[in-house]
């Protein structure tokens, strides 16, 4: 029996191919141009040194080392309180004669001519022990004086900002066709073998 005609097809489906690549972007932060100047702070000292004070005079007098200043002073002194001494002295043996009547039994004028010869009786001397020797040298301590100053400067700063450097690369889509699409048709049957 024959094969009845009929129509054969073969269909190939198309492929499409996608190839995609992914947008980029790229961002470099350029750094900050930062300038510090910091000036340096000044510092005063101003300094006053101690002092040591020593006076030694009143052991240098303890030995009768006086100086002519002194020396002088001490004969004015002595011979003001000399005169006060001889005028009060001078009055009260006036006093004295004046009343010579009175004083029966005493010799005033020989009394008063032996207190005159012993008071010619003059010597020197000194005494090495009428101060102490704590208190014969005066000492005088001044302390030292430190003072510090300070001046501060405050530091100046610049700065130079950058801006960001942006890079942008798109994506891209490609599409292609990896297989075409086809429709095969064919007749079968159309032709009856005759050599059977």
């Amino acid at each position: 029996m024959g094969i009845l005609p009929h129509l054969e097809m073969h269909q190939t489906f198309g492929k499409i191919s996608i190839r995609t690549q992914n947008a980029r972007q790229e961002i470099r932060q350029p750094q900050a141009d930062v300038l510090i100047r910091q000036s340096p702070a000044e510092m005063h000292v101003d300094r006053r040194s101690a002092e040591l004070r020593m006076d030694q005079s009143v052991a240098w007098h303890n030995l009768d080392l006086k100086s002519a200043a002194v020396r002088i002073q001490e004969a004015a002194e002595a011979g003001t309180q000399a005169v006060l001494d001889g005028i009060s002295r001078h009055a009260h043996e006036a006093e004295e004669l004046l009343h010579i009547e009175k004083n029966k039994g005493r010799n005033i004028i020989a009394d008063q001519a032996a207190a005159h010869a012993k008071m010619a009786v003059i010597g020197t001397h000194y005494n090495t022990g009428n101060t102490p020797v704590s208190e014969a040298v005066h000492i005088q301590v001044v302390p030292d004086q430190l003072r510090i100053r300070w001046q501060t400067r405050p530091p100046e700063i610049s700065a130079r900002i950058r801006a960001p450097e942006v890079t942008y690369h798109p994506g891209e889509v490609r599409l292609a066709m990896q297989q075409d699409p086809s429709l095969d048709i064919r007749a079968v049957g159309l032709y009856i073998d005759q050599k059977g």
